[in-house]
């Protein structure tokens, strides 16, 4: 098992194929697949379900992403932490970055910088999105990676790499759970659980429920996605995220 291989299984849980991810990833398809073959062998496990030209992630799969995704997030940590110590002389870029970067193909946009500029260092962090700013207004990092609602557009250089939608996030049980499009204000009488001020977008769910005319009942806050959509499956409540952040966590 190799870093590589690690980074190409992320990012195939996000796009489901091969041909994508080969894409963002600057690779080929055969390439993708070759890793994925070598890292299912050397687990002795099936990731992903390849069926009628469809892939999906198995339990064994769903089993190895938070290990995977810890094990990439403490190998760029290192990294990080050992500049200091490396001998180099040449130009320094320093990238801070929110912690989902995979979901918004921040890591493809890097990599792509890099093979262009491999005389260039870049030291990238990883930073909760509401400290994102105070790094770059500190000199902590020449370029930040941040969600933006609002933005002070005479302070900073702002460049759109992408867009994100708002999900509601409901139990498979739920009677509006398959519909395409929820209006807000039908949520009104819900229980919400959501993500904490650390990432930014607790503000905006209170400013959008308002909007939609009600004060949200808010049941719980936290850090971890992966706890909301658990207590969501389990009936405790809805919740309003980011659609992209959602794609890796396949959960019922």
């Amino acid at each position: 098992m190799n870093i590589e291989q690690l980074k190409y299984f992320l990012d195939l849980t996000i796009t489901l194929n091969f041909t994508e991810t080969a894409e963002r990833l600057f690779t080929t398809q055969g390439n993708i697949s070759k890793h994925m073959i070598a890292l299912e062998k050397e687990l002795n496990t099936t990731l992903f379900s390849r069926e009628h030209r469809k892939i999906t992630l198995t339990n064994a799969g769903k089993t190895l992403l938070p290990y995977a995704e810890k094990i990439l997030s403490d190998y760029y940590g290192l990294q990080n932490a050992l500049l200091p110590f490396q001998h180099y002389k040449g130009a320094i870029l320093k990238i801070c970055a929110i912690p989902v970067m995979v979901n918004y193909n921040v890591t493809g946009l890097i990599a792509e910088f890099h093979q262009n500029y491999p005389d260039i260092l870049l030291d990238v962090k990883e930073v909760e999105s509401i400290n994102l700013l105070k790094e770059l207004n500190e000199g902590n990092c020449d370029l930040a990676y941040i969600r933006v609602f609002e933005m002070d557009s005479n302070k900073y250089e702002k460049i759109t790499v992408g867009h994100d939608l708002f999900a509601v996030v409901l139990p498979l049980n739920h009677p509006q759970s398959k519909k395409e499009v929820i209006q807000l204000s039908e949520l009104r009488n819900e229980v919400f659980l959501q993500l904490d001020k650390n990432t930014q977008l607790i503000n905006q769910f209170y400013s959008l429920c308002q909007k939609a005319g009600f004060e949200p009942i808010v049941g719980y806050t936290g850090t971890r996605i992966d706890n909301i959509l658990d207590f969501v499956s389990k009936g405790m409540g809805v919740s309003l995220m980011m659609q992209n952040s959602l794609i890796t966590l396949h959960h019922p």
